[in-house]
Parts: C-alpha cells; structure tokens; sequence
C-alpha cells in the first residue's frame, strides 16, 4: 500500500469513527430530552427493599405514605420507579424469568402497606409505566435562583403587629398549599409534608427544582444549577421563641454570605420576616430571604417554573 492510498484508508477510519461517536452522542441526547421531557416527575429514585415471594418481585419503598395511602400522583410515581428499579436489575443480569408481577409497597405510621401491582403481560418484558406529571429537572443555563422569587409574594412581610402577638407558630407543611406533584416529590425523598422542618422543606424543593445541594458542615448548603451557585441557610422557629426573624440572624447570615464564595445568598425561615429584611436585600439584591410569609410563593415557584 502506498503512502496516498494509506493516508486515504487513514482519512476513512477517522471519518467513520466521528460518525459513530456523532450518532452515539445524538442518540444519547435523545433518550435524555426524551426523559426530561416526558410527562413525568423525575427525582432521584427512593431507597428500597427488594425480593421475590413465589412469582412476584415485591419493591419496598422508604417512602412517607399520607394517613389516607398513597392518592394517584404518588402512587404513579412509586409505580414507575419500581418498573425503572427492575430494568436496572435486569440490565444489569438478572432475569425475569417466572417473574408475572411486581408488587409496589411503602411505609406507612411504621408499617408497609401496597401502593399498587404492575403486571408483566410479556415473558420476560417490563412495561412502560408513565410519569404522572414533569415536576423537576436539570437546571436550565440561564434559570435564576432568585429571579422567579421577585414577585409581589415573594418579597413581602408581615405587618409587626401580625407577629409579635403570636408566642407559637404552627407547623409549617399546615399552613401551606402543595400541589399533588409537589407532595408526591417530597415524600419520594422521604420528606413528610405533614411533619416536615422548614429545613426539609426547602431542601426538598431546591433538589426537586433541579439543584445539586452540597452541605457545608455548619448546617447551611450549596446550591448548584443553572450555572450559579447559590448559598443556603435555614433558621427554623422554636416553640415559644419569638416569632419573627432576629436581626441578629440576619446579620449572621449576610456575613457568612459575604465569604461563601457564591453568587448568590438565601436564607429560607418559617418565622416572619422583619421590615429590615427589604433594608437588607435592596442594599444587596443577591440576597434574598425566604420567610414565613413567603413560602407559599416559593413552593409555588418551583410547581410552575
């Protein structure tokens, strides 16, 4: 062969194997879209127990179930998540074989109680179980924290005289609205709305909003999505504290803000929020406080953006 011809066969290969990495990579980005597409929740998947009883593989979640079971949204959810569960294991060699069904169970008040039965109408073939609805995803490049909180509810506070007459404040997932893709997320992350922290909560929603969440270690976070990163701190109310935000704690938490290294600063509260918390975030816009008065619209945020 000589030196043209070899250079020739060179020139194929190179262009032959960019093709195949071309469509490889196209057909990844199109099962991705695909799953963040479909109309479906995708947060990370709940730890569970697996076993086989007689011809079913039974798929335990340790997951919260309301008093009442899980209502159609959470069950969806748990049913889709146990089908993934199972091609996981298969892909990676465990057969299905003499498997029919698998049946769907969480927790519940310390016990376990079934959610639901898929059944396998196919030898050795898993159906496709349907996302309820799309809640979270990856953060888009140019989505912002704090942008989606600057409407009129988001940045408003109590009246003085609506807080300091108040000595106990009731839990916080009883004074707020979630919609059922909300609740079913939490819950798939082990959080009980009905007796979660305002620390839970907000953690919650930032994961199911898309954001990868670093602790730390002085029990505040990093939030990382969208290209920004975003410092988190909690202050949660205790019983008979006063009800409103300490200027003290916003003092902290600014000052801790000011040497995180991050581009932007949140402080989510179940306690109300003082009149110096509008002091302090038009003297500094990439700050933002979360309080009592304010939750409803940053649960809302993250259910719509």
């Amino acid at each position: 062969m000589d030196s043209v011809t070899g250079g020739i066969v060179v020139v194929v290969l190179l262009v032959a194997v960019a093709v195949y990495l071309l469509i490889r990579s196209r057909d990844g980005e199109a099962s991705t879209v695909a799953e963040q597409a479909a109309d479906g929740l995708t947060v990370r998947r709940p730890d569970a127990e697996f076993h086989i009883v007689s011809n079913s593989a039974v798929v335990t979640f340790d997951v919260p179930l309301p008093s009442g079971g899980a209502d159609p949204v959470l069950r969806d959810l748990l049913l889709h998540q146990a089908a993934e569960l199972m091609r996981d294991r298969k892909q990676r060699g465990q057969p299905l074989d003499g498997i029919d069904s698998i049946k769907v169970n969480a927790k519940q008040a310390g016990a376990v109680a079934q959610v639901g039965t898929i059944e396998l109408t196919e030898l050795n073939e898993l159906p496709e179980v349907a996302m309820p609805m799309r809640l979270a995803r990856t953060v888009a490049e140019d989505h912002d924290l704090l942008r989606t909180l600057e409407d009129s509810d988001s940045t408003k506070v109590a009246p003085t005289g609506d807080t300091t007459a108040l000595d106990q404040l009731a839990p916080i997932g009883s004074d707020l609205r979630l919609t059922a893709g909300i609740e079913a997320g939490l819950r798939s992350l082990g959080i009980d709305p009905e007796a979660m922290t305002v620390t839970d909560l907000g953690l919650g929603l930032l994961e199911l909003a898309g954001y990868r969440m670093t602790e730390k270690g002085d029990g505040s976070y990093v939030a990382t999505g969208g290209g920004r990163t975003s410092y988190v701190s909690f202050v949660a109310h205790a019983d008979g504290s006063y009800p409103e935000l300490e200027a003290g704690a916003i003092t902290s938490f600014l000052i801790r803000f000011s040497t995180a290294g991050t581009d932007r600063g949140l402080l989510i509260t179940d306690k109300f929020g003082p009149y110096l918390v509008y002091e302090k975030e038009r003297s500094n816009p990439n700050c933002r406080f979360i309080t009592r008065e304010r939750l409803q619209a940053f649960v809302d945020s993250i259910a719509l953006s």
